[in-house]
């Protein structure tokens, strides 16, 4: 992300290092893959922060998903099949998804993911297989182990599911919107 698309915390009184908050969950990832050993399968949910301009279908703060898997023999098949059972999980069983292929450095190659809702494609996600540079950096080797990623706005999910025209109704604390996701005894 470029240095305006982030927002920084004020300088450290003691040290006057400024620290940013975070515009995606990569960091958590790498974390989990420097900690483990493959087979590797995480799925990563958080906060993230972008300075954006707010509208309905942006917002400044937002939960993002990542999720990824590293282990020998994983494919592009593997990584469809897998985002083709969420789609459906979520929106049901008869959903009908569509990849094509988009740019992301870190996986190569890279893809986004649609659904068809009411007759018109929607793009959802990004994902693609993990660049082999990404597992030659975690002293593995490419040739033996692959992996892949994926990554969604879940505000994006919910605004999708059950129909919500406006992002910044979540967090709005306005009860009237909020009541209608109570859980039903």
């Amino acid at each position: 992300r470029d240095m305006q698309d982030t927002f920084w915390l004020k300088p450290n009184p003691v040290s006057s290092q400024i620290y940013p908050l975070r515009t995606q969950n990569t960091a958590v990832d790498v974390r989990i893959m420097q900690k483990r050993k493959p087979p590797i399968r995480a799925v990563v949910p958080g906060h993230c922060f972008r300075n954006e301009k707010l509208d309905a279908t942006h917002e400044a703060i937002f939960y993002q998903l990542d999720g990824f898997c590293i282990e020998k023999g994983i494919s592009m098949s593997h990584l469809i099949w897998i985002l083709d059972h969420f789609a459906k999980k979520i929106f049901g069983k008869n959903t009908k998804i569509q990849v094509r292929p988009s740019y992301f450095p870190f996986v190569e190659p890279g893809m986004e993911m649609a659904i068809k809702r009411s007759g018109k494609w929607l793009e959802i996600l990004g994902a693609g297989m993990l660049h082999p540079v990404v597992i030659k950096n975690m002293r593995l080797d490419p040739k033996k182990h692959q992996g892949f990623a994926f990554g969604m706005g879940l505000d994006r999910m919910a605004m999708i599911k059950y129909g919500i025209h406006d992002i910044r109704l979540f967090h709005s604390c306005d009860l009237r919107f909020l009541n209608q996701f109570r859980k039903s005894n």
